[in-house]
Order: structure tokens, then sequence, then C-alpha cells
């Protein structure tokens, strides 16, 4: 799989907290925001899958994403037991 890049522009305000948090931790910025991202993974599948399957129904697609975090959820701890 080809790795993509992503640029984010930070306030200067959570540049510093980044830069403490570093400094405390040793994870730089991109690998906190690498991790949040990979963790997250299953919200943006489920809110992708959503949108695709509601089309135009603007009000299904709330509907739609809770029962697709569920089957994820659900997905998640049969992988583990």
């Amino acid at each position: 799989m080809t790795a993509h890049s992503l640029t984010l522009t930070l306030s200067q305000e959570l540049a510093e907290l980044f830069e403490q948090y570093e400094a405390l931790t040793r994870v730089s910025a991109e690998q906190y925001v690498q991790q949040l991202v990979e963790k997250t993974r299953p919200t943006l599948e489920a809110m992708v899958a959503a949108l695709q399957e509601a089309g135009d129904d603007e009000a299904a697609v709330m509907e739609l994403f809770g029962k697709k975090m569920a089957e994820s959820m659900l997905r998640q701890q049969a992988a583990q037991a």
C-alpha cells in the first residue's frame, strides 16, 4: 500500500501543546496524529459506508452510522475473543 501524506495547519497554542507533549513523552505530533487516525479508522469507515448506503437520504445517515459502528464493535470483540 502506498503511503500518503497530509499537511495540517495548527494554531500556535496547539503547536506549543504538541511541543510540550513531545518533550514529556518523546512522541512527535506526527506520531500522535497518525496513531489517533489509525484508532478512529472504524469510525471513518462506518461514516463512509453510511453515506454511501444512505444516498441522498440525509435523515438515514446517522441511523446507518450507528448500525455500522455497532457492527464494527461486534467484529472487534469477536476478533479479540
